[in-house]
């Protein structure tokens, strides 16, 4: 049984991969560091009242050093952006031998971590120590936009629209339902992270408009792209079709993905190809749980392969 130390278990990711993994009996539970959480049982917090195996778990409040020296063969830091230096370093300090995996942006295509993308660098991830597991946002551009490497003949435009679990648990103005309700809110505009991470990824330049409105979890991505080549819908489709043909966690389907298609569940909805004007642009939409397949599970994918558990395709 492979045990799993998790930093950062109070945010809505940290709580869905406790959930997962609990109900996964090829892992255990090492520890959940929180310090919101500290001294409570693990189903008293919202969201984990059903737990079966970790019910009884008390959330701890572990230092650097204490996670450094843990047993855990994987360690997930689920922290705030900027909050996980302390912790690479000390278990860099300590050697130890177990796989980390970082859901923040600190060390996504930085040198050392490997980016966590199961579908486009599984390979990769065989047998890797240091894994930075992808933001929600850029997992779905990233997995519409690979089919096309070759194609692309400018600047991509990217818009999504995320649930306000995207936002965190810290209180805010993007995870406000009373501000949010029948609402949407744009944000960060002209540089927010996805974009870099989506064109790191992709190799393409990229314009990014994130929008959060009022329902809980979920996302989804409409890219407009210019093609180098006129194609046909059916052309585009068998070439998705056929790119993630061995990865069943992506569905390429004709009709365009609805945020009801994927919320609560694993896996990216890729579809609505249409293909217009005289220099070709391409339209289509990408749609997947932020929570899961945007975090939590893909994680949970990543480990599978750095551990050997699973293949790559």
């Amino acid at each position: 049984m492979i045990r799993v130390g998790l930093v950062g278990a109070r945010g809505y990711v940290g709580r869905e991969m406790i959930a997962a993994l609990d109900s996964d009996l090829r892992f255990d539970l090492a520890f959940a560091s929180s310090r919101a959480m500290a001294g409570r049982e693990l189903r008293t917090v919202p969201g984990l009242e059903h737990l079966s195996r970790f019910g009884s778990h008390r959330a701890g409040e572990l230092s650097a050093d204490d996670v450094a020296g843990s047993d855990a063969d994987v360690i997930v830091l689920g922290l705030p952006n900027g909050l996980a230096a302390p912790y690479v370093e000390a278990l860099d300090r300590e050697g130890h031998p177990g796989v980390v995996i970082d859901l923040s942006a600190d060390h996504r295509h930085q040198p050392g971590w490997v980016y966590g993308s199961p579908e486009l660098r599984g390979e990769q991830m065989l047998g890797a120590k240091r894994i930075a597991n992808p933001g929600c946002y850029a997992t779905a551009a990233n997995l519409a936009l690979a089919p096309l490497e070759g194609l692309v003949a400018g600047r991509v435009s990217v818009f999504g629209l995320s649930g306000f679990s995207g936002a965190g648990t810290t209180p805010g103005l993007r995870n406000d339902p009373e501000r949010l309700e029948n609402n949407v809110q744009p944000y960060g505009f002209g540089g927010h992270g996805h974009e870099a991470e989506i064109a790191a990824t992709t190799g393409c330049a990229v314009t990014f408009a994130p929008h959060v409105a009022g329902f809980f979890r979920g996302l989804l991505v409409t890219l407009t792209v210019p093609l180098s080549d006129r194609l046909e819908v059916g052309a585009v489709a068998e070439r998705f079709g056929a790119f993630y043909q061995p990865f069943p966690r992506v569905a390429v389907r004709e009709a365009a993905p609805e945020i009801r298609d994927v919320a609560g569940r694993d896996g990216c909805v890729i579809g609505g190809f249409a293909v217009s004007g005289d220099v070709p642009v391409l339209t289509l939409s990408s749609a997947l749980d932020n929570l899961r397949k945007g975090a939590a599970t893909q994680a949970i994918e990543n480990m599978e392969k750095a551990l050997g558990m699973a293949s790559w395709p």
